[in-house]
């Protein structure tokens, strides 16, 4: 129900958009007046390994064409929440987004088993999981049904929980705190398992929300709790690692399929080079500011066995809806799970 209503509320976002990038001369280079425009929205703030791979994105797709193809990006939420800038993909009204899981499930369900509760061990281990034929060619199928064409899975990290009133270090800790969440489904789950109060809402929100305590806390990998200066308002870290999530990279079909096949494999190319190069980007930055955290924040390091059994009913759950990508995905993950246990991340 509440994503339904997200995506209701998100058309009229989708018609504000539309306005917004017909007038739009700006943009995040200098503009190639004959050649093809592709506009790029995402949330991310400056520094964010996903703004900085967005620019390389750009980069390449107009090298590769010769700048023929020319990518605007819109960044920081300018065309919307991720909920709202999925919707104007669908809708035709932006080509193409970064976005975040959450929303992407909302069309594409299945996606949301990606982030069952410590399925994965560190980022790697979900790499060998997603990329897999298996896992990223089925997710791609089904997003195709619903107007969007998969172009790559960026990572969006391991993910942990900080909060504004005391350390964390049980379950029994998370108990009763008011959560920021995604707006994703499995999160609500995890938290709701966790007897939390998760409060969803657009990132581009969330930091007024902690400073005013309209929220107690929030959880996200670190690389986004430091590029969006949340560390400012959030004084104590758990590092839960309780889920991994990706950032989806779509382009609506319809846009796609107008491309011709030499310019659909440019920007197939340059999403999967830009890719690559946004993961290497959030381990380094990832090992980095948790050694900055250490020394600015209260951080504690939960025994993660007691968070499994809490959350053990989220797979109950989640087994009963979609019962054969359950099995792949955490069969997968099994498979290749002695390869990463001890690396954790």
């Amino acid at each position: 129900m509440f994503q339904r209503r997200n995506m209701v509320s998100g058309i009229a976002a989708a018609v504000a958009v539309a306005a917004l990038l017909a007038g739009c001369a700006g943009g995040s280079g200098p503009r190639h007046t004959d050649a093809i425009r592709i506009i790029l929205g995402h949330g991310a703030a400056p520094g964010n390994p996903r703004s900085n791979a967005a620019l390389l994105f750009e980069q390449l797709v107009e090298e590769k064409s010769n700048n023929t193809i020319d990518i605007q990006i819109l960044g920081q939420e300018t065309v919307g929440s991720d909920s709202e800038m999925m919707v104007s993909v669908a809708a035709g009204t932006l080509d193409m987004t970064i976005n975040s899981q959450g929303p992407f499930a909302t069309y594409v369900p299945e996606a949301a088993l990606i982030g069952l509760p410590f399925l994965f061990e560190s980022s790697e281990h979900a790499y060998s999981v997603i990329d897999d034929e298996s896992i990223e060619g089925y997710l791609a199928d089904q997003a195709e049904e619903h107007g969007f064409h998969l172009l790559a899975f960026w990572d969006n990290g391991m993910r942990d929980l900080t909060n504004s009133k005391h350390e964390i270090n049980s379950p029994e800790d998370v108990e009763g705190l008011k959560i920021r969440t995604p707006d994703d489904t499995m999160t609500i789950s995890i938290f709701n398992e966790l007897k939390a109060n998760p409060t969803p809402m657009a990132f581009g929100e969330l930091y007024l929300a902690l400073r005013t305590g309209a929220v107690d806390g929030q959880e996200n990998p670190v690389v986004n709790i430091k590029s969006s200066k949340l560390d400012e308002v959030q004084p104590y870290l758990a590092v839960t690692g309780h889920k991994y999530e990706t950032n989806p990279f779509i382009m609506s079909t319809t846009r796609w399929e107008r491309l011709t096949p030499e310019q659909q494999q440019i920007i197939q190319e340059a999403a999967d080079e830009a890719r690559d190069s946004q993961r290497q980007e959030m381990t380094t930055q990832t090992k980095e500011i948790y050694a900055e955290f250490e020394q600015s924040l209260t951080v504690t390091h939960p025994d993660k066995t007691p968070f499994r059994e809490a959350t053990k009913p989220v797979y109950v759950q989640w087994q009963a809806k979609f019962p054969e990508f359950y099995t792949t995905i955490t069969e997968a993950a099994d498979a290749h799970r002695s390869q990463y246990a001890e690396g954790g991340e």
